[in-house]
């Protein structure tokens, strides 16, 4: 499962990112995953979701069409958790592998945890698959890592996104998860909201 990366911001930094990620995912393919899921919705201010940028590199990566999975549904990264499993169930995958970037790593890795069963996600980024990828895929790797500067840029939001789920941490989990996809949804401004 390839997370989303917001466009509107950094645009050229987030295509690379998302670059990076389809790169990973397509090494990932060829070394045995039967799908791939791309899910973030279009967000208010983009002409095409992320998901539908992720599916159209993946193809040009040579992942077959019939191996993506692209939905346009997610707001964040604790509905890409939810949606992530239900796939995973749907498709009747035992273990799902998530990949991001290093800076959102550490919450991604919590979300995803919480509601995989224990030991059934892998959250990792694309310099995970540098050493497996060839020509094209390590090149969209390499420009995708994020430098010292996008972290120092990265680490305050991560921080302030993980201060609020700690504050809902008192909530029931379904609450406090229906409140974080809102608040997912509304800082992001998705299309149609």
């Amino acid at each position: 499962m390839i997370l989303g990366k917001e466009l509107r911001r950094y645009p050229q930094r987030a295509r690379r990112e998302l670059r990076a990620r389809a790169a990973a995912a397509s090494v990932a393919v060829r070394e045995g995953a039967r799908v791939v899921f791309t899910l973030e919705a279009c967000l208010r201010g983009q002409p095409l979701s992320g998901s539908r940028i992720v599916a159209d590199m993946l193809a040009e990566l040579g992942v077959p069409v019939g191996r993506i999975v692209l939905g346009e549904r997610t707001r964040s990264t604790r509905e890409e958790a939810l949606e992530g499993l239900a796939g995973a169930r749907a498709h009747g995958l035992r273990r799902l592998g998530v990949i991001t970037a290093s800076y959102h790593l550490p919450r991604a890795r919590r979300y995803f945890e919480e509601v995989f069963p224990v030991g059934h996600v892998t959250v990792v980024t694309p310099e995970a698959f540098l050493q497996r990828a060839r020509g094209l895929e390590r090149r969209w790797i390499l420009e995708g890592i994020p430098d010292a500067a996008v972290m120092r840029q990265e680490r305050p939001i991560e921080l302030a996104l993980s201060a609020v789920g700690a504050a809902l941490a008192p909530l029931p989990e379904p609450l406090r998860w229906q409140v974080e996809v809102r608040t997912g949804a509304l800082y992001r401004q998705v299309s149609g909201d």
